[in-house]
């Protein structure tokens, strides 16, 4: 098994090292997004990333990354400000009405385009076969980006996630850090979509830090174990899938989501040991 994935290297080395890559950065956000709760927005960004795809090829822009980028930052801006604004209730109300009416106008748009159409639908069921040195380049500097940032800025980060009333209070800029969060969270997704797909992607984003959050005690903590949980089972998929002839983004998805609930076995474990003791 790992002699043919060996052999098939000279063949995909550029989707492998971008899958991997892809893997590590969006993983590193995805702790952001699950510390925070907010799982469904990035569905919802995702979903938005989709949109700009479909506006670029309907309007034959010819920029379907740059749209895919703007529309995904654009909305986690929105839901931001109304996170902002109103509490709860109100950014669920804007995150859903986002998700509905991206995934159905992605659709609609592209409905008597028979090309554009086939491209959506390829970017919903994920393909990372066609990623190049381009997306090497973009999402190496953007785990290094991501990875400096908490270098500098872990403690804060921690503060802002875990007591964000307590931030305030110590001098943080919330509004900002909101921003900040929001726009890299729009940039990541919207550059991992048009490379891999919207499974790919919200599955690189949520599922890695799903598990960390059960294998771990802290925030901290989270951001070593994503991304490396994140590195094993794209790199296990990936092998997996070359050696039984599977979609390797499916392949991946699916060994991230078997692990998961062998964490959540692991974390039920745990707790009822300490409970018991």
């Amino acid at each position: 098994m790992i002699a043919e994935f060996i052999e098939s290297w000279s063949l995909f080395s550029r989707t492998y090292i971008s899958a991997l890559l892809i893997g590590v950065s969006l993983s590193l956000m995805g702790v952001v997004v699950v510390a925070r709760g907010n799982v469904f927005v990035a569905a919802a960004v995702s979903q938005a990333s989709m949109l700009g795809v479909a506006l670029s090829l309907f309007f034959r822009l010819g920029q379907p990354v740059f749209s895919a980028v703007l529309c995904s930052v654009g909305a986690s801006l929105l839901v931001a400000r109304k996170h902002q604004q109103g509490g709860g209730s109100t950014s669920e109300e804007m995150t859903g009405w986002i998700f509905l009416a991206s995934g159905s106008l992605s659709v609609l748009l592209l409905a008597r385009m028979p090309y554009g159409l086939k491209e959506i639908q390829s970017l919903f069921s994920s393909s990372i076969i066609g990623a190049g040195s381009a997306d090497i380049a973009v999402f190496g500097s953007l785990a290094l980006l991501f990875a400096g940032f908490l270098a500098l800025r872990l403690r804060r980060l921690t503060l802002y996630l875990s007591d964000p009333v307590m931030a305030a209070a110590v001098g943080a800029n919330i509004f900002l850090w909101s921003i900040v969060i929001a726009s890299a969270l729009g940039l990541a997704t919207g550059l991992a979509i048009r490379s891999s797909g919207m499974l790919f992607t919200f599955g690189c984003l949520v599922l890695p830090a799903q598990m960390a959050k059960n294998l771990c005690r802290d925030i901290p903590a989270m951001f070593m174990v994503a991304p490396l949980m994140s590195l094993a089972c794209v790199l296990v998929g990936l092998v997996l899938g070359n050696y039984h002839d599977l979609p390797p983004a499916q392949t991946v998805v699916a060994l991230m989501s078997v692990v998961l609930l062998l964490t959540w076995l692991f974390r039920w474990v745990r707790e009822s040991v300490f409970a018991n003791s």
